[in-house]
């Protein structure tokens, strides 16, 4: 399944975002595991974490709106 940054709810986009500059200690339990299932994070020791497939969509998202 390929998730598209339009599929994302708000908060699912700006949890991303979060946690693409690095550890977001506020995100919740909820929230993280629904982004695992999405497959743009993954669970880590220290906490969930964004995963090479969520860096990816908030970059091609940040480099487009700058495009337009």
């Amino acid at each position: 399944m390929t998730v598209t940054w339009a599929d994302l709810t708000e908060e699912e986009q700006t949890a991303l975002k979060r946690m693409n500059r690095g550890p977001y200690p506020a995100l919740s339990k909820a929230m993280a595991e629904r982004l695992v299932f999405l497959g743009l994070a993954e669970e880590r020791p220290r906490g969930t974490g964004i995963n090479r497939s969520g860096r990816e969509l908030v970059i091609n998202t940040l480099l487009g709106a700058r495009r337009e």
